[in-house]
């Protein structure tokens, strides 16, 4: 039998190559610049390359033939780090001509950041559920077959980046909780911190909820008030702020508010506001469309019944675990705070969508993606209730959701766009799709040999 160190590296592997394959699958089957974002934010790239930070309503620059054309760039409100680490990718292979690869190869760094959020959510659960190795094998493969996470995965959004410092943030807080105000804790901290804001700006909420739970535990449940930790962890958060605040002022500057919000495109021909009504947040709030566009991604959009299956009812039975487990156990200080920041982290996401909504802007799924280490968490803990529960669930879960997959990939794979469909790599695509599916077997059986390893 194994030892708990090898089926965990054998879990980690099985689900990055099982993320990977399924990221690939949508990328070589999605014709590129298929969706306006996306367009959006290779240009932010490109004009970064040539020495331009674009503001929201410059126009495009780069040389375009498949696809959308946007009649102006509205990407500029958020900061710089998604688009330096394509910028030298996206910048010369374009200049060379070669946009197919210049395309390509930057939904390649998406790719592999969204492994690197797999990878975050198994290490950040570990962090949360130390007793239960189990259920960060079983996290990490519900995140490498997330239909959302992984759709976000095959094209170029700046999503997935924001969603792995996010998961690395709370982890991060999670071990700090464990293990004390250490000095190199406290230090990735604030680099996660910095990196999360220098992305997009709900980093924010995550840094303050974050901060705000080490701080209090710091202060009010040891022996005595850590002050001198919580100093070190000021002076963290003030370097990470301050190293993006110059963005945000300039956000400011140009718009009249922080988030760079285009309020002044409501309405404006082919902007992404564009006729777009304003409603209260109770009208939001209790509009079941509303909820049906955040909690089901698109790829089971058409099948709700499906989708409700696979993604709220083990978001509900690992809710009801949770409850129970955190009942019937000790209520120490580290389980409370974790608790307490999940559910504060959920309710501020959540309302800050829908008042997003409410003020004329769409209920997209996709931004929900920042709770992708609760959800994740949530639907693994469903999924393992019981040992004797949980092969077949398993097994289910993980077959039906990859099924929806390579459902999603098969062909016609229709493409918006006032020019002509850029070429898909259908062949390429279901090798990988096989590559993933086979990946998913491994990452299944590891679940079930660490739930069995763990049980004895």
């Amino acid at each position: 039998m194994p030892t708990a160190r090898q089926l965990w590296t054998v879990g980690l592997i099985a689900n990055l190559i099982t993320c990977a394959g399924v990221c690939a699958g949508y990328a070589l089957s999605s014709p590129l610049y298929g969706a306006k974002d996306e367009v959006a934010h290779v240009d932010h790239a490109y004009q970064l390359w040539h020495g331009t930070l674009i503001a929201i309503g410059d126009p495009m620059r780069m040389p375009q033939i498949w696809g959308y054309t946007l009649p102006f760039d509205w990407t500029g409100q958020h900061p710089p780090l998604f688009y330096l680490l394509l910028a030298p990718v996206v910048g010369p292979l374009t200049d060379a001509g070669h946009l197919l690869a210049a395309g390509l190869t930057a939904r390649g760094i998406v790719l592999v950041i969204t492994c690197l959020v797999v990878a975050a959510v198994m290490w950040t659960t570990r962090q949360i559920v130390p007793s239960r190795p189990e259920v960060a094998v079983a996290a990490g493969l519900v995140t490498a077959l997330s239909p959302a996470l992984t759709r976000l995965g095959g094209v170029v959004f700046n999503d997935n980046l924001f969603v792995l410092w996010a998961t690395l943030l709370v982890g991060q807080t999670v071990w700090l909780l464990r293990h004390g105000p250490r000095t190199r804790g406290v230090a990735l901290f604030g680099l996660y911190a910095a990196a999360a804001l220098g992305t997009r700006l709900p980093g924010v909420v995550f840094i303050g909820l974050c901060a705000t739970t080490l701080g209090l535990v710091w202060l009010f449940t040891g022996p005595r008030r850590d002050w001198a930790a919580v100093v070190r962890l000021g002076v963290a958060v003030l370097l990470a702020v301050a190293a993006n605040a110059w963005f945000y002022v300039r956000n400011f500057q140009a718009t009249g508010n922080w988030s760079g919000m285009q309020t002044d495109l409501v309405g404006k021909a082919g902007g992404p506001l564009h006729e777009r009504k304003v409603r209260s947040v109770l009208d939001v709030a209790t509009d079941p469309d509303i909820w049906h566009q955040l909690l089901i991604p698109p790829a089971l959009q058409e099948r709700v019944v499906v989708g409700i299956v696979l993604t709220i009812v083990p978001l509900v039975l690992g809710a009801i675990v949770g409850l129970r487990a955190f009942s019937r156990e000790r209520r120490e200080p580290v389980r409370v705070a974790t608790a307490l920041l999940l559910l504060a982290l959920t309710v501020v996401i959540v309302a800050i969508q829908l008042n997003y909504a409410a003020g004329g802007g769409g209920a997209y799924w996709r931004y929900l993606l920042p709770l992708t280490i609760v959800t994740s968490l949530l639907t693994a803990l469903g999924l393992t209730a019981t040992p004797r529960v949980a092969g077949p669930a398993v097994v289910i879960w993980a077959a039906a959701t990859y099924a929806v997959f390579a459902a999603h990939i098969a062909p016609p794979n229709p493409s918006g766009g006032d020019l002509a469909t850029a070429p898909v790599f259908q062949t390429a695509a279901w090798v990988a799709a096989g590559v993933a599916g086979v990946a998913c077997v491994a990452g299944v059986a590891t679940v079930l040999l660490v739930a069995v390893a763990r049980s004895r």
